[in-house]
């Protein structure tokens, strides 16, 4: 609250909590206790402390202590000369804590920056002076070693040991120096209590997120000790890596950036080789950084309310800062660099909007929709040619040059309303501190002043010593590789500052954008234009202010704040057990964000609406914002049956989906309306853009959210959404189902509850939804047969070896009475297969029977729900299911069990087909053919009976008859691409989950059958044997021939996948310029499929070779084997060349751009 220019009343009660404090810090009695410092030799200390305990270091292990963030890690030296150096000692346990505090509080950055400037100030001199000068030179120290971290650079190592190579994460490493004799300054390692899943899941890249927002945090930190006069703003970069001002480094920083983007792409053959890509994330992280310091660091007019000029002018100067942003914009970011998104519609690899909209079935009795997509498509046109306002989806690097960009051109033409009302950026609690006016009297008359009681003089409290510089290389001590490493990238090649720069990924980094509600209006616009929403607007003011109030850089802020939260606040466990945090205490710290806006103009202006007034005037409407952010990361999340864990914490489906639930409950009549009015924007205009990806995670998360608030969402919407549901194909319809069907599995009753609690009377979407999923199996009669092989299976507990013996029985022939066609030309007809397919069913008989009973009780609960007996719907779901009856596991130890019996059947059904195709035609089929074509029978059964079956349990079972080897990961893969159907092809949307479950299999029994092959004699017979004195096979070939193996068993999977998906997308006939459904859920889902095969790789054999094989290694068998980005895109465009239809060559090219880009 307060006036534009003034200081709000917050933050003047945060300086006078900083007042109070500094106050304790530095009074006499306790400064020796609170600002003690220095410590010397770490060496030393070692010696001294003998491996005894070290008292700086018995912090809590439950992570709350921020010291613990920063530890005494020593490690030996074989340099007797080296002086290692204890950073956090000799800078003293308060700046090791509020260095801390300074990047792990992203909200709280200005107090760390007033209590700097407070101690230093008031500090006993000179005893413990220089207390500003000790944070700086550990943060230095500090944001050295997290820019190494978050480049993922690593010093090379010399001879053929690979254990002297530097491991990355390895949080000392940017201080690890070679031979020479210098100082080295142990920062020590960040206790990250990190899940082993954000460790090694995702990219593998957890450690590097973690670093990442470090960096941001503290570079914010010394952009404010910039504006308080701490540190120097102005001094330019001469080129040497010496201390710098605030614009140096941050001018260094870019230089190194534009070097790393300019390699990247000039290189030959840079742009296709990892190091190439490396160096291109390196330059867009180095960019963010500047990027997200520059509006914190923008020259101050002004902040204290006593109208004194002379505190005017602390920061760097726009035009300094516009500079920064040029360079950016044209060498590494922007359109003059030739940026291209990975969050792009359609052709981006991690892109959650599709290039243009579904060719949905229109739901009978809805009309007006078609008439009214051609002019959204202009519209969505137009806005793309309108550089003030952003793509529909634009990635949040491309978001922030564009917020920055127009807010440091606010700042220069000095205009009186800014472009952004975010408090954060310019909150100065340091200019409400008072400190003694400087007198010539001595120490000694000025505390006897004080002693009688003399008032005085206080005036405001200012940094008197000379301006710091900040150092990041750190001289002898390197504490930086990696910007000594990017600058010298022009230089000679043999420089000293050699680095291994890995930087793998942008996950947890660069974001996707969803503008779910509209744009702010522009100055200029008609008031006509408006006059239509007004109707809408007027029924909901909250909503009405975010839309008119928030700017667009209000809206980049305010979401850049929910993230910064959601990473630094998100709930861990210590290694004792301990919790930090929930999804409670993360639901208040976003709604405290709500403090940190300025009233708007209208509000400002207005006497009688109080400017000094509530976070509620000032910060309208702002829960739209904070759902539009959270919906965006939702749709982003890692899908939920991958087998990949997440490394960001800003990509797990639950977590976000607590937090969103936290904030309803805690702003239960704010929260609620903006989730509605979220979702049916979603519904009415981005549903059939969406990524499938994206439509599973959004109708996950709103089955989780209606399961935990007690079904509560508006009847209206339920009737609304019930035509869609009923055709196929249809986006809305399939994100209704997903929703509907993941309530139905997290109910212990099953969809029975659902049609209770949560639908309608005599609701459409029960038969579209529930019953027409298990027509299949209710129409399944269960002949004599087989009703005796399942009695054999299930009842009577007979040996295996005697139903195995029955099932390829001639007995059973004569009973089944199959009626076998004499067409030699189709083996793929059921018929052939009538044994594996009637074992199949046999297996899976428990999903048969629960599929009928669900059903029966469905109807059951739909009669007695429309004649309003609620209550005995749910005794009766009470008494008819069994919650003792656990399916998965009774069926998975059944395929085990049966494994002989399914492969018995499959082998006789091919050898009784093969004979009477020999005595027919006398040439028998292909042995391989002919079993793959009774695999994909067998999983045709498979299917039939899971349709209905959540893929919770569906994955797994799956994943049994892989793992047991009934079928391969090829036959599974033709299965699910519809190869040898009878019926038109219909890819489902989750169709790569299945091939990454047989790529995850192919890659894990390959190695198991290489690591048997190690100790086999022979005969099957495994010994340990002595092979110390034998002169193995080198390592580095040993983890070579891994790789091999690996790759010649699942790069046959990946090219049929590609070749199968183009045929398809080929043969579609092009009757309309919306994409088809099929081609969609082939293009999106071979992007997750890729990225999930190069981390089933990369964990099985980059991780487990020690460093002796890199990412590079892994492209190179993958392009030995044509199956590289280059090799499977031609694959796309020689396809497109015999498409006929003008949207499946848009379609093929924007799979042929994406596998590009990931490979």
């Amino acid at each position: 609250s307060g006036h534009a220019g003034g200081v709000r009343a917050v933050v003047r009660a945060i300086g006078v909590n900083v007042s109070d404090l500094v106050e304790v810090l530095c009074g006499p009695s306790n400064a020796e206790l609170f600002l003690k410092f220095g410590g010397g030799d770490a060496s030393k200390e070692e010696e001294e402390d003998n491996g005894g305990d070290d008292t700086n270091n018995n912090e809590d292990e439950d992570g709350t202590n921020p010291e613990n963030n920063i530890k005494n890690n020593h490690q030996d030296t074989n340099s007797a000369t080296k002086a290692i150096i204890n950073a956090t000692q000799e800078s003293g346990p308060l700046a090791t804590l509020l260095l801390s505090c300074a990047y792990g509080l992203p909200l709280q950055t200005p107090s760390y920056a007033a209590l700097t400037l407070g101690v230093d100030v008031e500090a006993p001199k000179p005893s413990h002076g220089g207390f500003a000068a000790r944070c700086l030179t550990l943060g230095m120290r500090c944001l050295g070693r997290d820019l190494d971290m978050a480049l993922e650079c690593t010093p090379k190592y010399t001879g053929n040991d690979p254990e002297n190579r530097v491991s990355s994460s390895n949080h000392t490493a940017s201080n690890t120096d070679s031979n020479d004799a210098s100082e080295h300054a142990k920062v020590g390692g960040v206790d990250e209590h990190r899940c082993p899943a954000e460790t090694t899941g995702g990219y593998g890249n957890g450690s590097q997120i973690d670093a990442y927002y470090r960096c941001k945090f503290l570079l914010r930190y010394l952009a404010h000790l910039t504006k308080i006069g701490i540190v120097s703003s102005s001094a330019p970069f001469d080129g040497a890596a010496g201390p710098q001002s605030l614009l140096g480094l941050l001018q260094m920083m870019v230089e190194s950036a534009s070097l790393a983007a300019r390699a990247s792409g000039s290189e030959s053959g840079a742009g296709n080789s990892e190091r190439g890509r490396a160096l291109g994330r390196a330059a867009r992280i180095l960019a963010s950084l500047v990027l997200s310091t520059v509006p914190y660091a923008v020259k101050s007019r002004g902040g204290a309310d006593d109208g004194d000029e002379s505190r005017d002018g602390k920061g760097i100067s726009s035009k300094d800062l516009m500079e920064l942003v040029d360079a950016l914009d044209n060498n590494v970011v922007g359109q003059g660099a030739q940026y291209s998104s990975e969050y792009e519609p359609g052709a981006g690899p991690m892109a959650v909007l599709l290039k243009g909209e579904l060719d949905d079935v229109a739901p009978d009795g809805v009309a007006g929709e078609d008439g009214d997509e051609d002019d959204d498509e202009d519209d969505d046109e137009e806005e793309e040619d309108d550089g003030d306002r952003p793509a529909p989806c634009a990635d949040t690097l491309q978001d922030l040059l564009r917020t920055v960009r127009k807010l440091i051109s606010s700042s220069a033409l000095q205009t009186t309303s800014p472009s952004t009302r975010f408090a954060l950026l310019d909150d100065a609690p340091w200019d409400t501190l008072k400190m003694t006016a400087p007198s010539n009297e001595s120490n000694e008359g000025m505390e006897t002043e004080a002693a009688n009681g003399i008032n005085e003089e206080k005036v405001p409290m200012t940094y008197m010593e000379e301006q710091l510089l900040l150092d990041l290389m750190g001289g002898e001590e390197k504490r930086c590789k990696s910007i000594p490493y990017l600058l010298s990238l022009e230089g000679s090649q043999g420089s000293e500052n050699d680095a291994d720069l890995k930087c793998r990924s942008l996950h947890g980094i660069v974001f996707g954008r969803l503008n779910i509600f509209d744009a702010p209006p522009d100055a200029d616009e008609d008031d006509d234009d408006d006059e239509g929403d007004d109707a809408e607007t007027e029924a909901n003011p909250n909503l009405e202010s975010y839309v008119k109030t928030f700017s667009l850089a209000d809206r980049f802020f305010l979401s850049d704040a929910v993230r910064d939260i959601l990473m630094c606040h998100r709930p861990m466990v210590s290694d004792a057990g301990a919790d930090r945090s929930s999804a409670k205490e993360v639901a208040e710290q976003i709604w405290a964000i709500s403090h940190l806006f300025r009233p708007p103009p209208t509000v400002e202006s207005n006497d009688d609406a109080s400017a000094e007034g509530s976070s509620e005037v000032c910060s309208k409407g702002i829960e739209y914002g904070i759902i539009e952010t959270l919906m965006s990361l939702i749709v982003q999340c890692t899908a939920q049956g991958s087998g990949i864990p997440s490394s960001s914490p800003l990509q797990q489906h639950l977590y976000l989906s607590r937090v969103l639930l936290e904030l309803t409950k805690l702003k239960p009549s704010l929260v609620p309306p903006a989730i509605v009015l979220a979702i049916s924007g979603l519904f009415q205009d981005f549903l059939p853009s969406l990524t499938p990806t994206a439509r599973e995670n959004l109708g996950l998360w709103l089955a989780f959210h209606l399961t935990n608030t007690e079904y509560q969402w508006p009847k209206a919407y339920w009737d609304h959404w019930a035509p869609y549901a009923a055709v196929e194909p249809n986006s809305r319809g399939a994100f209704i189902a997903t929703a509907l069907r993941g309530m139905a599995a997290l109910s212990s009753e099953g969809a029975v509850t659902v049609v209770n609690a949560c639908l309608p009377p005599a609701s459409p979407l029960v038969q579209s939804v529930f019953l027409d999923a298990v027509k299949n199996t209710e129409k399944m009669c269960i002949e004599e047969a087989e009703k005796d092989l399942v009695d054999r299976m299930w009842n009577s507990s007979e040996d295996t070896d005697f139903i195995r013996q029955h099932i390829i029985s001639d007995e059973l022939s004569e009973s089944h009475g199959a009626a076998v066609l004499m067409d030699d030309s189709n083996m793929h007809h059921p018929s052939v297969w009538w044994r594996c397919r009637m074992a199949a069913r046999a297996v899976l008989y428990p999903y048969v029977r629960d599929s009928k009973r669900t059903a029966a009780l469905v109807k059951k609960a739909v009669k007695q729900h429309t004649n309003g007996n609620d209550a005995e719907a749910n005794n009766m779901s009470d008494e008819d299911i069994d919650e003792t009856e656990d399916l998965l596991t009774d069926v998975t130890d059944a395929i085990a069990r049966f494994k002989s019996v399914m492969l018995a059947a499959l082998a006789k059904d091919a050898e009784t087909y093969q004979e009477r195709v020999e005595s027919e035609n006398g040439a028998a089929k292909d042995d391989d053919q002919l079993l793959l074509a009774g695999e994909v029978s067998l999983m045709e059964v498979v299917s039939d009976i899971l349709i209905s079956v959540d893929s919770v349990d569906a994955l797994p079972l799956i994943e049994s008859f892989l793992k047991h080897e009934i079928v391969s990961g090829f036959g599974l893969t033709t299965w699910v691409l519809g190869e040898y159907a009878d019926v038109k092809v219909a890819v489902p949307s989750n169709w790569w989950k299945f091939v990454s479950l047989a790529v995850q299999n192919c890659v894990t029994s390959t190695l198991k059958k290489l690591e048997k092959e190690k100790t086999d004699l022979g005969g099957g017979i495994g010994m340990i044997i002595d092979d110390s004195g034998v002169d193995d096979e080198d390592a580095k070939e040993a983890a070579v021939r891994r790789l091999d193996e690996v790759t010649k068993a699942t790069v046959p999977i990946l090219t049929y996948v590609v070749e199968r998906a183009c045929n398809i997308i080929a043969s579609i006939p092009s009757e309309t310029k919306k994409i088809p459904t099929v081609g969609a859920n082939l293009i999106e889902g071979i992007k997750q499929l890729v990225r999930a095969a190069i981390f089933h790789l990369n964990s099985s054999l980059l991780e487990s070779s020690s460093s002796l094989l890199t990412a590079q290694d892994l492209l190179n068998g993958l392009a030995s084997m044509d199956a590289n980005g280059e090799k499977l895109a031609s694959i796309c465009q020689s396809a497109s060349a015999s498409c006929e239809g003008e949207q499946g060559k848009k379609t093929l090219q924007s799979l042929s751009t994406s596998l590009e880009k990931i490979l």
